[in-house]
């Protein structure tokens, strides 16, 4: 008796596993290019909520480090104006100490005085970004108005109308449970000793000279030498914490960037030698496949 053989369901089955393994190959390229497990969430089976949890905090991280940036920037300006500021205070204090020796009325005290109220109103109305530095929360406000001194009398006692904003200081925060407070108001003692000291000058009678004026236009400078100093210590101190902060910050991104890593990137050697497996496995298929369809039933028979 003839017997018919039939090759149909081998060859399906030899198609199905050839048509597998081209999609794993497939995958393993993707991945070999891509360096990355998967390119999809899902890909990544159960380790998929860690990663979407340590991306989170990577993101929020990043946002804290810009905003340490931005303070550290806006920090190290202010503590280069205060030391403008300091600079033109010497300078003052000695044109001062001149005056009280020898108090020439040739030397034009009033166009110093005024010159140097004007050169630390200036600084004192220090932007960034559109923002007045030293202007408290009251960003947007210059906040020295120098128009607004009053003509002082000797002995003379504080005038803070110059100044137009506040005392809130800034703060950004540098993580989940940490803010740090940084900056100085032009509204402080240093700020305003030193605008009535050059004011004092600015105003200073000179025919006859008005030597009481000059004594506490040139003690009121030291005092505000004194204070704007201190200013600048503190601004110190805040710059150094900010930066601390942002070491801290880019330590942690760097730590949550390797765990990410570890769980998504895919061992480059290891894919190269499972892509060389894979082709030569397939092409062992497409070879048996050719010759199974080769095959005519009278081989059988």
């Amino acid at each position: 008796m003839i017997q018919r053989v039939s090759s149909a369901g081998l060859s399906d089955i030899m198609l199905r596993s050839a048509m597998a393994l081209q999609a794993r190959m497939a995958e393993k390229q993707v991945a070999s290019a891509s360096g990355l497990v998967t390119t999809t969430y899902g890909g990544l089976g159960a380790t998929a909520g860690t990663v979407l949890s340590l991306e989170s905090v990577m993101t929020r991280t990043q946002a804290w480090s810009g905003n340490t940036q931005v303070a550290v920037d806006r920090s190290q300006a202010m503590y280069s104006a205060l030391g403008s500021m300091i600079d033109q205070l010497s300078s003052l204090r000695s044109t001062l100490s001149a005056a009280r020796s020898d108090a020439s009325a040739s030397v034009d005290y009033n166009g110093i005085g005024a010159g140097v109220l004007d050169d630390l109103a200036q600084q004192m109305n220090l932007q960034m970004d559109g923002r007045y530095l030293f202007s408290g929360s009251r960003t947007d406000t210059a906040p020295v108005d120098t128009t607004a001194l009053s003509v002082p009398t000797v002995p003379s006692t504080a005038d803070t109308a110059y100044f137009q904003g506040d005392s809130t200081l800034a703060s950004v925060r540098v993580s989940a449970d940490q803010t740090i407070q940084y900056g100085v108001s032009a509204g402080g003692t240093g700020f305003e000793k030193a605008l009535r000291a050059a004011n004092l000058l600015a105003n200073l009678t000179t025919s006859p000279m008005d030597t009481d004026a000059i004594t506490e236009a040139y003690d009121l400078a030291t005092e505000a030498l004194e204070g704007l100093l201190a200013d600048q210590g503190r601004l110190s101190v805040q710059s150094k914490r900010l930066e601390n902060a942002q070491t801290a910050q880019s330590d942690m991104l760097s730590l949550l960037q390797d765990r990410v890593t570890g769980l998504t990137a895919v061992d480059t050697a290891e894919v190269t030698v499972e892509l060389s497996q894979y082709e030569s496995t397939l092409q062992a298929s497409y070879s048996a496949i050719g010759t199974m369809f080769k095959l005519s039933l009278t081989d059988y028979l």
